[in-house]
């Protein structure tokens, strides 16, 4: 009897242009938590008061207090056998593209090329007023200091990422057109709760889910695994001979 990872596989093997879609989820196992399960994160804090665009602008010194010691933990994270998975298989061309809702950068760091950080990342913040971009560091650096980050024009900077109350980036309607042209998507690590992403899903054909609890999708996806994404890349790639050490 075939398994269900060997399903996936056959999927990935007969498919013409597979897209892998992850959340929080993915990147617990590298010590990052997640904002929605059980101990998530939003479970004890409301984003809007802390990872909001309007907090940014109105109360910054309360808005780098939170985000900039857990933003640099997250720089600090290794990618784990998921994320090296998916790098596997771009490589092995099972997969075009990755599209992750996460801002921890660990998709690249793995070896991942097409990469659409739908939610930007913590590589870089902008200066508001003149546009320069500078190394997150430089913010920590001086936060560090009891400084609110600034630009040395004098302007405020900010991150590059997606605050609560901001507008998607070009980023993610780059990452609707590789969708549009895909049939079969493997989400991995999403309650695929957060829109507009959750709704990538449905654009698709084929869908296979790996999530530790039920997301809105399951009834329509081909293959569900309710495990971490770390089991279940151990036993897909242990199907494709993939060597994830």
């Amino acid at each position: 009897m075939v398994s269900d990872y060997e399903a996936v596989a056959q999927l990935l093997r007969s498919s013409k242009h597979a897209v892998v879609l992850t959340g929080a989820g993915i990147s617990t196992e590298s010590g990052i938590p997640d904002y929605r399960g059980p101990q998530g994160l939003w479970k004890k804090y409301d984003p809007i008061k802390y990872v909001s665009r309007s907090t940014f602008e109105t109360d910054p010194k309360t808005f780098w207090e939170f985000n900039l010691p857990m933003w640099m933990e997250y720089k600090a994270a290794k990618p784990n056998k998921a994320h090296l998975l998916i790098a596997q298989l771009e490589k092995l061309g099972l997969i075009r593209a990755v599209i992750t809702q996460n801002i921890d950068g660990l998709h690249k760091r793995a070896g991942s090329q097409n990469v659409y950080e739908v939610h930007g990342n913590l590589e870089t913040v902008t200066c508001l007023r003149c546009g320069k971009k500078y190394p997150l560091e430089e913010a920590w650096k001086q936060f560090n200091e009891g400084n609110i980050p600034h630009c040395t024009c004098g302007g405020l900077l900010r991150p590059d990422v997606v605050l609560f109350e901001d507008p998607m980036p070009d980023t993610f309607f780059q990452a609707i057109r590789e969708v549009e042209s895909s049939d079969l998507m493997m989400v991995m690590g999403s309650s695929l709760e957060v829109y507009p992403v959750a709704q990538l899903p449905a654009m698709v054909p084929k869908l296979v889910i790996v999530n530790l609890l039920p997301t809105p999708y399951d009834d329509r996806a081909d293959y569900v695994f309710h495990e971490s994404t770390g089991e279940f890349s151990e036993n897909l790639a242990s199907v494709l001979d993939i060597d994830l050490s």
